[in-house]
């Protein structure tokens, strides 16, 4: 498990104090008719054989909850099993946000849709504090700085190369001579 995974768990489980988590999904996604799949991170079932192994593919049974808490979500299965969510699968959201949306807008619910709990921390949880990131500090410019002006750059005449190619355009000319050919002088 990397350094990120871990520490969106850890995340994760300081907004939802007191919940027992079966595992911990990324690239989670809905499935019709309302399961959950994604990569499986943590599961309190892996074992070593491979089963529920940390970043194989998990497909939960339906989703009977919908907790948000802080900047975290995580679900509860029709099984009773908790999933925090670390992140979505591109779109994945789109399901959660649709269902959020109808949640808020009806009275009653369908029958069998998920329940949500968005319970609001009274007060706010102490968590550990980020520290800055350094960015190199400027130093001021002096009053005395160039004043920088824009001019259109031409290419430099290179005399030495247009010397050789009349050089050689000469004694092209005088061995056609020499050989019969007759010539034109352009005039000038």
């Amino acid at each position: 498990m990397n350094d990120r995974i871990q520490a969106e768990i850890l995340k994760l489980k300081a907004d939802a104090i007191g919940v027992v988590f079966t595992g911990f999904i990324t690239h989670a996604r809905v499935e019709p008719p309302a399961m959950l799949t994604g990569e499986i991170w943590g599961h309190v079932c892996a074992d070593g054989f491979g089963n529920f192994a940390d970043g194989h593919r998990i497909e939960t049974s339906d989703i009977s909850e919908i907790h948000s808490r802080g900047e975290s979500l995580w679900i509860t299965t029709r099984s009773g099993s908790d999933y925090g969510i670390l992140s979505f699968a591109p779109l994945g959201w789109t399901y959660f946000a649709d269902l959020y949306k109808a949640h808020l807008r009806l009275d009653h619910q369908v029958p069998g849709s998920p329940i949500w709990h968005m319970a609001l921390s009274p007060e706010p949880i102490p968590r550990l504090a980020r520290k800055p990131r350094e960015r190199p500090s400027r130093e001021p410019e002096s009053s005395s700085a160039e004043v920088l002006t824009r001019n259109l750059l031409r290419p430099e005449e290179n005399t030495k190369y247009m010397d050789q190619m009349e050089v050689f355009v000469k004694k092209t000319i005088e061995t056609l001579e020499r050989n019969g050919l007759k010539t034109f002088k352009p005039r000038r």
